[in-house]
């Protein structure tokens, strides 16, 4: 799987920042959000607090004391069907721990139905001592649908996930056995917060005052 656009930008971008004393990873506070300004509203960063405890915050917030502060946020398990779970926690094992990267194809469902194909990267980033804690994600459409915004914040919640690829950051590539998750039902998309002030079926009768 090329990587290219967004996702070729990031990952040139964490090959590019300094490392601690040799450190086999950059840390966290190593990021300039002045240099990342065109990937902002694409990215989010994961703390890996334990194995199924991965807490997620965007990074394009109009809070700069995100970065001073403890991460706060969610938990990516959340957005995980429990039969992923542990497919999930392997795949920020690997990244933290080998470490490499890993580039991700899925399909997510959207509103009325529609799919999306989304294109993520996952990277390793250290703490202030050196420890393998946080990831840096991306992600993007691979085909932008109609009436994109630029600001679209994309956070899969791995429904479908088509492909994995680690990619080698100089230590290797992890070996790595996901387990293959029983079939389930397609997703209902979840309504936008405004169809509840829209008519219900059935229309009125033509002709009445209420007809529009």
């Amino acid at each position: 799987m090329p990587i290219s656009g967004v996702l070729e930008q990031l990952l040139n971008y964490w090959h590019e920042l300094p490392r601690n004393h040799g450190a086999n990873i950059p840390a966290r506070h190593a990021l300039n959000l002045a240099e990342l300004h065109e990937l902002l509203p694409r990215i989010s960063l994961l703390k890996r607090v334990d194995r199924f405890d991965v807490q997620v915050s965007m990074i394009g917030t109009s809070a700069p004391a995100l970065w001073h502060n403890p991460v706060t946020g969610f938990n990516a398990f959340d957005l995980t069907s429990p039969d992923l779970y542990e497919n999930t926690a392997k795949l920020y094992d690997a990244v933290l721990e080998q470490p490499s990267g890993a580039h991700m194809l899925e399909k997510v469902y959207r509103h009325k139905g529609r799919d999306a194909d989304i294109a993520s990267l996952y990277l390793p980033l250290a703490d202030r001592d050196g420890a393998p804690i946080y990831i840096i994600g991306c992600s993007v459409y691979r085909k932008r649908p109609a009436y994109g915004r630029i600001n679209d914040r994309l956070i899969p919640d791995h429904q479908k996930v088509s492909s994995i690829e680690f990619i080698d950051l100089g230590y290797g590539k992890p070996t790595v056995s996901f387990e293959k998750p029983a079939r389930r039902p397609r997703p209902e998309p979840e309504l936008r917060w405004w169809d509840r002030f829209m008519p219900s079926k059935p229309r009125p009768t033509k002709g009445t005052w209420m007809d529009a």
